[in-house]
């Protein structure tokens, strides 16, 4: 890790505070697409037209420098899962303007998250790694994603309602692991190279740009299908496992578990964290206000969809 572990834990929160605050917005204009523009570009073109849509986007923007920055200091298997804390904030901003009525199940799960998180940042020290592999390391595991998010979009074809929202969810999620790998070596390359040399004689922007743009696609697709509750356990929990994963196999970060019981912390404190996670990411999407439901609140995994870098001309 480049930076101190405190500098790139508070950029990685401000990104999640944007992500979070930008939840509401996206997903209330997707939810008025026409059905039939689900996974297609005319879904793009429905939401492009909507100005306040764009508001949303712009806040994205923000969300997504600062995660460029964060995985430009820190390791995958730190920043990823400290972005699932836009639940955490998403719940609080619903509260705080009237969507969301805070449970007492909500807050105590948020507790068991932010303790189970910061047990194994602290007990895992997750360090190391390198910031970018060649072309030919990232066969494999792109085909392996590329093969889980075909069958999931295959899946989501035989299926309605809540299941369909999910597969296409989790289709999203595991898009932007792969995205957020990718960014973290972006990330490397413009500090190395600078803007030009990177457009120029790298493929990892527009590896990003694509890959960022099938996720968005994918994931607005998922928010017109309605019912976030079962979409967003899924989306929150595919992006960081795919992230993290692939921080440790393709960029051989490490994890400092050595013994046996500090790897039974680990992992307690991983399926605490996914468990948790899941839980907040259904009461964000079906929080109440008023007896009545509230929109949906999504989270910070559709944040890098919007505002990837792509080839000159395109933008990001």
């Amino acid at each position: 890790m480049v930076g101190h572990p405190y500098t790139v834990a508070a950029i990685a929160l401000g990104a999640a505070f944007c992500y979070a605050s930008s939840n509401v917005i996206e997903q209330r204009k997707a939810a008025t697409a026409p059905p039939e523009t689900s996974l297609r570009i005319a879904l793009l073109w429905y939401l492009a037209r909507q100005p306040i849509w764009w508001l949303g986007i712009g806040v994205d923007l923000g969300g997504f420098g600062l995660q460029v920055l964060a995985l430009g200091l820190g390791t995958l298997v730190f920043v990823q899962p400290l972005l699932v804390t836009s639940l955490l904030f998403s719940l609080v901003l619903g509260a705080l303007v009237g969507t969301v009525r805070l449970r007492r199940a909500d807050i105590g799960w948020a507790v068991v998250f932010m303790a189970s998180l910061s047990i194994f940042l602290a007990v895992s020290a997750p360090s190391g790694g390198v910031d970018q592999r060649d072309l030919r390391n990232w066969a494999l595991p792109l085909a392996v994603v590329a093969g889980l998010v075909l069958g999931a979009l295959a899946l989501s074809r035989r299926l309605t309602g809540g299941y369909r929202a999910a597969a296409m969810a989790g289709a999203a999620g595991m898009a932007f692991g792969v995205s957020s790998t990718l960014m973290k070596s972006f990330a490397h390359l413009l500090s190395a190279d600078g803007v030009a040399d990177t457009l120029v004689h790298h493929w990892e922007p527009y590896a990003l740009g694509a890959v960022v743009a099938a996720g968005f696609l994918i994931l607005q697709s998922a928010f017109q299908a309605g019912d976030l509750r079962a979409a967003l356990p899924f989306l929150e929990v595919s992006e960081p496992v795919v992230a993290s994963v692939l921080g440790l196999t393709l960029m051989h970060e490490r994890l400092h578990a050595i013994d046996g019981p500090t790897k039974a912390v680990v992992a307690v404190a991983i399926v605490l964290m996914v468990v948790s996670a899941s839980l907040l990411a259904r009461s964000a999407a079906a929080g109440r206000a008023g007896g009545e439901p509230a929109p949906d609140q999504a989270s910070p995994a559709r944040r890098r969809a919007r505002v990837a870098p792509a080839p000159p001309g395109d933008r990001s």
